[in-house]
């Protein structure tokens, strides 16, 4: 299976939303990875990617991709970064989207600006677990982070919007998104079977681009695991991975 490439999404597919590794899953996981060659592509920074997941794992990964793939670390080391400053009036437009928002919990931390991207949540990055799944269920019946982030790609056309997670939009300029990782993977690891597991991968989903990406390029898969309305979605990965073992094996 070492001819095999795996990349992965971290939150909702080795993790429950913002939350650590469970220990059930690392018990799978931390034997697979000895045996596998994998990377990482989060829309998360490297300081929220190493809250959910064990050094120990990401000491043991190919290649981190952070910021939906603007930031990249390899054997400990930073390899590139895009920084991305978002113009002002892009900053006011989210102002106004969060004062205007008739959902009225409000957490904080609603613009966070990642240095190669932005992220933006009504329900702000600092809810709790009960605000995350009230706003979740509130976004499933209204659908406000899909009108805001179509909104934001009218007004600003050389921008992606994203959904990311359960509460959140991830912002980038076009073309840097998740998708950019796989071109690096495939020169780092040439020649290879590539597989692609995420929770968001349908469209407006920020896992979508570069399962678009593996699906459109030769020798390459990508599999959607769980649903991001399932808290135990994650767990549907093994079934993922312990399936693409058993038809190499055949």
């Amino acid at each position: 299976m070492k001819n095999n490439i795996y990349i992965f999404d971290v939150d909702g597919t080795l993790t429950p939303f913002r939350s650590a590794m469970t220990d059930k899953f690392l018990e799978f996981f931390d034997k697979w990875s000895k045996e596998n060659t994998f990377y990482l592509v989060s829309g998360s920074d490297l300081e929220k990617m190493s809250e959910q997941v064990p050094q120990h794992i990401l000491d043991r990964a190919d290649g981190l991709f952070c910021c939906s793939g603007n930031h990249y670390f390899k054997d400990g080391k930073e390899v590139y970064y895009n920084e991305y400053k978002p113009a002002d009036d892009l900053l006011q437009f989210l102002q106004e989207t969060l004062l205007n928002s008739q959902y009225e919990v409000r957490a904080g931390n609603h613009i966070e600006d990642r240095g190669s991207m932005l992220n933006f949540s009504v329900v702000g990055r600092e809810c709790s677990e009960q605000e995350r799944k009230d706003y979740f269920k509130y976004d499933l019946e209204y659908n406000e982070r899909e009108t805001i982030a179509n909104l934001l790609m009218e007004h600003w056309p050389e921008l992606e919007a994203a959904l990311g997670g359960q509460i959140s939009i991830d912002i980038t300029p076009k073309g840097l998104d998740k998708s950019q990782a796989l071109q690096h993977i495939m020169k780092e690891q040439p020649n290879k079977q590539y597989f692609f597991v995420g929770d968001r991968t349908i469209p407006g989903g920020n896992d979508y681009p570069l399962a678009k990406l593996m699906e459109e390029t030769d020798d390459c898969s990508a599999f959607q695991t769980g649903d991001p309305a399932d808290k135990l979605g994650y767990l549907q990965t093994i079934k993922i991975l312990n399936g693409i073992g058993e038809s190499n094996e055949n």
